[in-house]
């Protein structure tokens, strides 16, 4: 990942080397972009003050669409104007608190600031600098680096919260589809992976792999990816030990009933699609009946890829020869694998057509958010004669069953398949305690993933990250 080499002093990590991507403005023109400020996280003790209340909103609409405010740093804390490009995404860890963070930024002797701060327990957003100006966070860096700061301590895991790694995901993402930035480990990176830094933050126990398969998998905004599955090529999926089907790919003990299901080894589930490696877990997406699970996760969830026998191959179950329609516009044909992908979508409601002679016809209604974008799987059924009109004489009902058939397959909103955790269950184990460690680096170098969400029923499909992240609003670390 061209982590720089590093040398102590005195507990401060000094960066003496980066990679070539990381360098590149190290030596340009210093004299034109200064060696500007570091937030170097000494405050006055009240700044770190846990009970500090956060200063009002300066009114003004923030850049990020998902940020609660734009509460602006003082004038003296940043240059105005001084972005000349936007080449990097930076992690910072705060060394203290959301609410001190934003009051000390707009304390005009602080010289100091950042572009965003996130609160942990519900990765809560604000905004303090516009994009266009140069925040003094990262020192002669600045010039070309957006910065968010994240609550918490370098040497406390528990900051580290699930809503901080999904919320700061999002914002990264948005980040870089908004300024071109490469969705990578070049240009996002950690405040100790810069030239001349003087810092460790976000520091080893910040989860890369994690934060990297998160960001990945966001759906960017006006967008709809997914894929159509011809639900008679469902493959089978059998596990191999007990293990659990999961809400999300957080620890499993972490998880609360109706968030987890322990299925016994040898349990067969017919599964529509199954996503790409998300750090040693994949989402199924279930066909009607395919999963022994009860609510939510009757549709999809996630699951150790280790933990299942059998073969999902997109291409061996896609629904060849279909074309989707967003609200009656143009017609767009699905890939050798059945993806498709819509673009400059308006939030709201939708209808989704599924067109193809072999196959019913079917509407998919979907809601599509501000941000992020919508994912879905729809399964389709093929017509009895092989062909024929694409006309299954009972209306377009839901784009996956055949007339007097419940809806089948799913819609997934969640835009996280490349969301990590640390924990399933391992197995035999009686307690469902899960101890595997990740493989190292898994996920890192994923490519997009295929992030579907489940196939179109008779109910509106959500869109993003929003259905597994409605569920995740109480502060609670990754298990480890």
């Amino acid at each position: 990942m061209g982590i720089p080499s590093r040398m102590m002093l005195g507990g401060v990590v000094v960066a003496t080397a980066v990679a070539a991507g990381r360098s590149a403005h190290a030596t340009e023109t210093p004299g034109l972009h200064g060696a500007d400020r570091v937030d170097h996280h000494h405050r006055p003790p009240q700044y770190d003050d846990p009970n500090l209340a956060v200063p009002p909103a300066s009114g003004a609409d923030p850049d990020y669409p998902l940020a609660v405010a734009f509460v602006p740093a003082h004038s003296s804390n940043y240059t105005a104007g001084g972005i000349v490009s936007h080449d990097f995404v930076v992690v910072h860890t705060m060394q203290g608190y959301y609410a001190g963070s934003q009051s000390w930024f707009q304390n005009p002797d602080a010289n100091v600031s950042a572009h965003y701060v996130m609160r942990s327990e519900d990765g809560e957003v604000t905004q303090m600098v516009r994009h266009g100006d140069r925040a003094w966070h990262v020192g002669n860096s600045n010039a070309y680096a957006i910065g968010i700061e994240h609550e918490g301590f370098i040497d406390d895991v528990s900051w580290y919260t699930w809503d901080t790694y999904l919320s700061s995901a999002r914002l990264t993402r948005w980040l870089c589809e908004d300024l071109s930035i490469p969705v990578d480990r070049d240009h996002i990176v950690g405040h100790v992976e810069l030239p001349n830094q003087t810092h460790t933050d976000p520091g080893p126990l910040w989860d890369w792999d994690l934060y990297m398969a998160l960001i990945r998998d966001v759906v960017p905004q006006q967008q709809i990816h997914g894929v159509v599955v011809d639900r008679s090529l469902a493959c089978t999926m059998t596990a191999n030990a007990d293990t659990w089907i999961k809400a999300t790919l957080e620890d499993a003990t972490d998880l609360g009933d109706g968030e987890r299901c322990m299925i016994p080894s040898g349990t067969a589930l017919t599964v529509l699609h199954a996503s790409d490696p998300m750090v040693g877990h994949t989402r199924f997406h279930f066909d009607q009946d395919g999963s022994p699970c009860q609510g939510m996760l009757a549709e999809q969830g996630f699951a150790w890829i280790d933990d299942f026998d059998g073969s999902c191959d997109p291409s061996l179950v896609a629904a060849v020869g279909i074309s989707v329609q967003l609200d009656g516009g143009a017609p767009v044909p699905v890939d050798e694998e059945g993806r498709f992908v819509l673009t400059d979508v308006a939030a709201g409601g939708h209808m989704l057509d599924t067109m193809g002679d072999a196959y019913a016809d079917g509407l998919v209604p979907l809601d599509v958010d501000v941000y992020p974008g919508a994912r879905v799987v729809i399964g389709v059924d093929p017509l009895p004669d092989g062909g024929g009109s694409g006309d299954d004489d009972g209306g377009a009902d839901d784009g996956n069953a055949t007339d007097g058939e419940p809806p089948g397959g799913t819609a997934d909103d969640a835009g996280g398949d490349d969301l990590p955790s640390d924990g399933g269950p391992p197995p035999g184990s009686e307690s469902g305690q899960d101890t595997r460690a990740l493989p190292p680096g898994f996920g890192e170098d994923d490519g997009n993933g295929c992030g579907c969400t489940h196939a179109g029923g008779s109910a509106p499909v959500g869109s993003g990250l929003a259905l597994l992240l409605l569920m995740w609003r109480r502060r609670r670390p990754l298990g480890r």
